[in-house]
């Protein structure tokens, strides 16, 4: 999987590059077919955007969380895509055992 990272109105310490990394790669566990991830980290007045945008093969995710901390809402945003990824997996995989289980009879 390749990881874009993008930072808007300000420079990311490499402690959050390596947290944004880590945790990225964690989705990998949860769906191995992912193609390629952006994450946008932003500073504003209304606090700190992280914004994963993942594509698997023909289908785009795209998860935007807002907090006060960059590391809470990189947390918050993986944690709703992991939920995502999840349900997006169990539908694509029942339809296909569906499929299957009435082709048989």
């Amino acid at each position: 999987m390749k990881i874009e990272l993008t930072a808007r109105h300000y420079e990311v310490p490499d402690r959050v590059k390596k947290y944004v990394d880590d945790e990225v790669t964690k989705l990998e566990k949860i769906h191995s077919k992912i193609v390629n991830c952006r994450v946008i980290l932003d500073r504003s007045k209304e606090g700190e955007m992280a914004e994963i945008n993942l594509h698997i093969s023909g289908r785009d995710f795209v998860i935007s969380e807002t907090s006060d901390d960059i590391i809470k809402s990189i947390d918050l945003a993986v944690a709703k895509m992991e939920r995502q990824l999840k349900r997006f997996k169990g539908k694509r995989y029942s339809n296909a055992r569906a499929i299957n289980s009435r082709e048989n009879l």
